[in-house]
């Protein structure tokens, strides 16, 4: 049976994760918005680094927290 603070952390670190990637999809968004209100080489490569390097970071940092969650089940159903 898992005690109450690995349940805090188990929650936590999904809720962190879930929130990067919505703050990163934010700021993707905001920067393509930068890019077309005054198109220029400058700006659209900005965009395209931080949008491939926003994409590459959730990527690998979102199937720990799948990881993470299909554990807790399979002990939790073990302890049942």
């Amino acid at each position: 049976m898992m005690d109450g603070i690995a349940i805090v952390r188990l929650a936590l670190s999904v809720v962190t994760e879930r929130l990067l990637a919505i703050l990163a999809l934010g700021l993707v968004f905001t920067l393509a918005c930068w890019t077309m209100y005054d198109p220029r080489w400058e700006r659209m490569g900005t965009m395209a680094f931080f949008s491939i390097f926003s994409y590459l970071l959730m990527n690998r940092s979102m199937p720990n927290a799948v990881e993470k969650t299909s554990a807790s089940t399979r002990s939790e159903s073990a302890d049942s």
